[in-house]
C-alpha cells in the first residue's frame, strides 16, 4: 500500500494502529501538500472524487461497489465521482466492465504517476 494512501486511509477510517495517521490529521502542512498535489493539475476535482481516487489507489482492482463500501456512499454516487476521474474527465482511472454488472476501477498511467507524486510529496 502506498505510504500516502495508507496515511489518508487511516486518517479517513480511523485505523487505531497508525499513530502517524492521527498526527497527520492535525498536520495542516501534510493535508495542504496532499491537496496541493491534486489541485495543481486537477483543480476541478471534488473532495469526494479525490477520496475515491485514494481508495482506488489503495486497493488491488477494486470494483465501484468496493469503493462505495469503503467511502460509505452509494454505488451511483461513487460512479458519478469516478466518472470525473476517467478519460472523459481527469484521465486518472479507467472503468472496466466485467460483463456481470460490475465495473473494476483501474488507475491509468497518469493515475499511477499521480499516486507516485503523492507518495513523494508526503515522504
Amino acid at each position: 500500500m502506498a505510504a500516502c494512501c495508507k496515511l489518508l486511509f487511516c486518517i479517513l477510517y480511523g485505523d487505531k494502529s497508525q499513530n502517524q495517521a492521527r498526527q497527520a490529521v492535525g498536520n495542516k502542512e501534510f493535508l495542504q501538500e496532499l491537496t496541493n498535489v491534486f489541485k495543481r493539475s486537477y483543480p476541478g476535482l471534488t473532495a469526494e472524487a479525490i477520496i475515491c481516487f485514494m481508495v482506488a489507489a489503495n486497493e488491488k482492482d477494486p470494483t465501484v461497489g468496493d469503493v462505495a463500501r469503503v467511502v460509505g456512499m452509494t454505488e451511483p454516487m461513487v460512479y458519478q465521482h469516478l466518472s470525473t476521474l476517467t478519460s472523459a474527465g481527469a484521465g486518472l482511472v479507467g472503468l472496466v466492465n466485467t460483463g456481470d454488472g460490475r465495473n473494476i476501477v483501474q488507475l491509468t498511467p497518469e493515475g499511477e504517476q499521480l499516486a507516485a507524486s503523492l507518495n513523494q510529496a508526503v515522504s
